[in-house]
């Protein structure tokens, strides 16, 4: 494996909280200036796309499985992967993988997993099958989420949790708003996009990747 000498994703996004709020013109502002972000999102986009091309999805995306070196990044810690299934080209009854499928299909419940901060609600309630790409780019909303702003969006994906309640009536950017955290609309737009609770209604991965805010903008190196 190669060897990344800059810890992991989640110490970056710490060590710019914590100099941003050192920081008193910045107050209500502790995570990455939007370029700066836009750098790391854009390589974790590559890196699901990597796998979507091989059908897996990750299931345990994080800050925290994100490793660092220098100025790139490498997504780790495979364990939770699952191969997702496809419907056969000559066979429709049977599934097959991405390699024969055309099609891809829902999977069963398989049990609440991966760190609850960033688990997507089905997976939460853990009753219905599930779409292992649309989990993956909930979990992929959560880091951009957490990268600027510096906190993470809710304690659990339910209806329970009020933050999350807010986030799921569309009322994300006025919630951040009311803390004194102002992103742009483009920003705002796609964070509310990834985190739909129908994951139905959550973009596709080709969709992120030709968002405005991820095409277009400044790019700030760290």
């Amino acid at each position: 494996m190669p060897f990344c000498r800059g810890g992991d994703l989640f110490g970056v996004v710490l060590e710019v909280a914590e100099r941003r709020q050192q920081n008193e013109a910045e107050l209500g502002s502790g995570g990455m200036l939007e370029p700066v972000a836009r750098y790391w999102f854009r390589q974790l986009l590559f890196g699901l796309h990597y796998l979507q091309t091989r059908g897996i999805c990750h299931r345990d995306l994080s800050l925290e499985n994100i490793l660092v070196d220098v100025n790139h990044c490498l997504v780790i810690d495979m364990g939770m992967c699952l191969r997702v299934p496809y419907y056969c080209h000559h066979d429709p009854r049977r599934s097959s993988d991405v390699t024969e499928g055309d099609t891809r299909r829902l999977i069963v419940p398989m049990g609440t997993c991966g760190k609850i901060n960033y688990m997507s609600p089905e997976i939460f309630a853990n009753r219905e099958h599930f779409d292992g790409f649309a989990v993956d780019l909930w979990a992929a909303g959560v880091i951009l989420y957490i990268m600027v702003t510096g906190f993470p969006p809710y304690d659990a994906p339910s209806e329970r949790d009020e933050r999350f309640g807010l986030i799921a009536q569309g009322l994300l950017n006025q919630q951040l708003q009311a803390w004194e955290i102002f992103l742009s609309d483009e920003i705002a737009h796609l964070l509310q996009w990834m985190l739909r609770p129908n994951p139905a209604d959550r973009p596709t991965l080709k969709q992120v990747m030709m968002h405005d805010w991820v095409v277009n903008g400044e790019v700030m190196p760290p």
